[in-house]
């Protein structure tokens, strides 16, 4: 990227807004944290860009002070019987698409689902991919705590390699029926062990990083995308040539 391209970027945007979606014990955060490579907790803020503690808010953006370009939304996910969140999330994505000022748009959605064989998807979030969604923002799901599903699907009477390769296979069935529904996901990816410092967390980062860009249909939005995130050298050397 061209410094006189990057200089028009910073003129149209100024950061990137995510969407993420998920139950509290989906691990969103420590996502989040491995993101914006840093071990503090993000910052909220209330309608005067004053800086807030406490529960997380759709209309309360929050960042990392590692990363501030990147401005999250948390939506805690839809409970069984409980439309309001998933009518709130619809209002909140609906909103934004209204939003004549490029900064006050959504960028992209992260869906974080919890890799669970017996209830993998709950029926208002069955509805969130079966109807149609305002704006271009794309939706990413991403499958967390593998670790944990090959546990689930562990079968001790089978060698690990084996073990390993039908919770592949199981996982993959579950991204199959994600794409089945009329407004599926743009992509999907899976990650697991998270919250091991001594794991591939930045490997699996670039994944979702890399599947993120490809989601992205703006050219502008891709350019700034690749250029405030720091997980993946080798995508802002792809878009340095270009």
């Amino acid at each position: 990227m061209s410094n006189t391209s990057a200089s028009e970027l910073r003129e149209k945007y100024t950061h990137f807004r995510i969407l993420v979606i998920g139950h509290a014990n989906a691990g969103k955060t420590t996502l989040l944290k491995r993101v914006c490579n840093t071990d503090e907790d993000p910052c909220i803020y209330d309608e005067k860009k004053k800086a807030l503690r406490g529960i997380h808010d759709i209309n309360r953006p929050f960042i990392f002070a590692s990363n501030p370009q990147f401005i999250f939304h948390d939506s805690p996910g839809f409970k069984t019987g409980d439309e309001s969140q998933l009518i709130k999330v619809q209002s909140f994505i609906k909103e934004c698409a209204r939003a004549t000022d490029r900064n006050e748009q959504l960028h992209a959605i992260w869906f974080c689902l919890k890799l669970d064989k017996a209830r993998f998807l709950l029926g208002l979030e069955q509805k969130f991919f079966s109807e149609d969604r305002s704006g271009s923002a794309p939706v990413v799901a991403i499958l967390t705590k593998y670790d944990d599903f090959i546990t689930q699907v562990y079968d001790m009477s089978l060698d690990y390699d084996k073990n390993c390769k039908n919770a592949e296979s199981e996982r993959k069935k579950l991204e199959g029926l994600l794409f089945s529904y009329k407004s599926p996901p743009k992509a999907a990816v899976y990650v697991e062990d998270m919250h091991d410092n001594n794991g591939n967390h930045q490997e699996q980062v670039k994944v979702l990083i890399k599947k993120t860009e490809e989601s992205l249909d703006d050219i502008s939005l891709k350019m700034l995308f690749v250029s405030i995130q720091q997980n993946n050298l080798e995508l802002c050397i792809e878009y340095a040539v270009k």
